[in-house]
């Protein structure tokens, strides 16, 4: 039979930027041993948090372990990683919509665009006193 499990992981902390540093927010709540493990990522970029995850759920000895990413950034690579599965490859830009955010922003978006550099370069406006 299928389950499905979440694992929560962040390594950019509100930037546009990979901090290169991976928590685990959230991990699984079933032993992996013996089990056909297949992660689906978002977006494969620097490859700092699939590297992070294959080191932790290899040490659970699963059975297999198959990754699938939406978009694939080959020339964002940090880590050398290469995903068993890949909906699309596309540029080194920030993405946004589709359920991708930026700052916990814009994931309602019904599509996949490019966030703008002027969009997150820009200081955020301050409230002028009145």
């Amino acid at each position: 039979y299928t389950v499905a499990e979440f694992i929560c992981v962040s390594s950019y902390h509100g930037t546009t930027e990979s901090s290169g540093e991976v928590k685990l927010l959230l991990d699984s709540r079933l032993p992996l041993e013996d089990r056909q493990v297949l992660f689906v990522e978002d977006i494969l970029d620097t490859a700092h948090t699939l590297t992070f995850l294959n080191k932790v759920i290899k040490n659970r000895k699963p059975a297999s372990l198959k990754t699938i990413v939406l978009l694939d950034k080959p020339e964002g690579r940090v880590v050398p990683f290469v995903a068993d599965y890949v909906g699309f490859t596309i540029a080194k830009e920030f993405v946004i919509g589709y359920g991708l955010d930026f700052d916990e922003m814009y994931r309602d978006i019904p599509e996949v665009v490019v966030l703008k550099p002027d969009e997150y370069m820009t200081p955020a406006p301050t409230k002028s006193k009145l």
